[in-house]
């Protein structure tokens, strides 16, 4: 907002309200302020969004890797084994192998136990049969073993249903196991050829269904990180200047001078207001220090509201201090207390002014990320539907 326009709305303030002291006529005093607040806020919001907007719309965010391709780009080649084979081989493995395990496993006993009578007169035959029987058990192990890989298999592609990437603590949770079971476990898959292009990433726990969202993860992941370091150095060059922080600090004198006054006053109703005038201004102020850059519009801004403000309340409290409250008196105070009331107004919408932005660039900010979460599968809904 220009500094003459400022200027304008600060004489008219002031004006009015050293002609009510001067005079002590304060009729029509709240509605002269609020005629002018009304006329000038909106220019101090548009201010404030342009700053605001300024100090969001640099907060990074991953890429979108798309689950599917459009209807008009050609299907993806096959990214894992949709009939993946070994099964009958395992089961025939389980079988034979523990058919062979148990039977030598009682030749063992029975020949160990011949031998211990007739000194190791059968050492030959415990030897076969405990070799027989150790290779017996282990192909069965190892049958039932590739059986639960194959079954766990199926369950993961269930799952993942072919979206390209998916947090591995999704798939961990939804299996009941560990983050690092389920990274191993896929890993043996992928080198079994059981996923052809998949990629198990360890550091952000992320499962990559090809080459191509492995490769735009990366290089997300890259640019993400490198937005990180310049946000941060961002941050670092916006801490709070001097300037600003005698902005605070002059504002911080204006809460504590609008507290001193409600202490001093009794009344409730105006208690209050000064209680809601005083945490809308404190707030105000907290804004301030988040988002530094918008202190030149409120600078000029609070010059002519706080100080208005602190003189009013010390007419009030003047007036309060008075032994006899005869019309003109209690008429004085009323308008007084409905100027707080104008005034509380022009602080809230100013702070709603600094809130209303930070909240739409966030649901900006919620609303891609779930716009890439549902192209990727990874909103709850979507998930649980998926493995209905």
């Amino acid at each position: 907002m220009p500094n003459s326009n400022w200027n304008d709305v600060g004489d008219k303030i002031k004006d009015a309200v050293d002609s009510a002291i001067s005079t002590g006529d304060f009729t029509n005093l709240s509605r002269s302020i609020g005629d002018v607040i009304n006329d000038t806020i909106d220019n101090v919001k548009s201010s404030v969004k342009v700053s605001v907007k300024t100090s969001y719309s640099s907060n990074p965010y991953y890429k979108t890797v798309h689950t599917r391709p459009a209807p008009d780009q050609p299907q993806m080649p096959e990214l894992y084994n949709k009939r993946p084979g070994g099964q009958a081989g395992a089961i025939i493995s389980m079988a034979l192998g523990y058919s062979i395990g148990i039977f030598t496993l009682a030749g063992l006993i029975t020949f160990t136990a011949l031998s211990a009578a007739v000194s190791h007169m059968f050492i030959v035959p415990v030897i076969i049969f405990g070799v027989l029987a150790a290779t017996g058990f282990t192909l069965g192990i190892n049958g039932t073993k590739k059986i639960r890989l194959l079954n766990r298999y199926r369950s993961y592609v269930r799952q993942i249903n072919h979206h390209l990437s998916v947090p591995l603590q999704q798939l961990a949770d939804r299996n009941h196991k560990s983050i690092a079971f389920i990274a191993k476990d896929l890993q043996k898959m992928i080198n079994q050829h059981l996923f052809y292009e998949a990629h198990v990433d360890t550091q952000d726990n992320y499962f990559l269904l090809s080459d191509q969202a492995y490769e735009e993860y990366r290089t997300a992941r890259l640019e993400y990180y490198e937005k990180k370091k310049i946000m941060e150095k961002e941050q670092e060059e916006h801490k709070v200047s001097a300037e600003c922080q005698k902005l605070i600090d002059e504002g911080q004198a204006y809460v504590r001078h609008i507290r001193e006054c409600n202490d001093a006053i009794p009344g409730e109703e105006i208690s209050r207001k000064l209680d809601k005038m005083e945490q809308l201004v404190q707030r105000i102020f907290d804004e301030v220090r988040i988002h530094p850059e918008v202190a030149p519009d409120l600078q000029k801004m609070m010059n002519y509201y706080l100080p208005t403000t602190s003189k009013l309340l010390n007419a009030y409290r003047e007036l309060d201090k008075q032994p006899i409250a005869g019309e003109n008196i209690s008429n004085t105070k009323a308008e007084i207390e409905q100027t707080v009331d104008t005034l509380n107004v022009a602080f809230e919408k100013l702070l709603d002014s600094l809130f209303a932005d930070c909240a739409w660039d966030i649901s900006s900010d919620i609303s891609v990320l779930n716009t890439m979460l549902a192209q990727e599968g990874l909103k709850e809904d979507d998930f649980t539907l998926n493995n209905k």
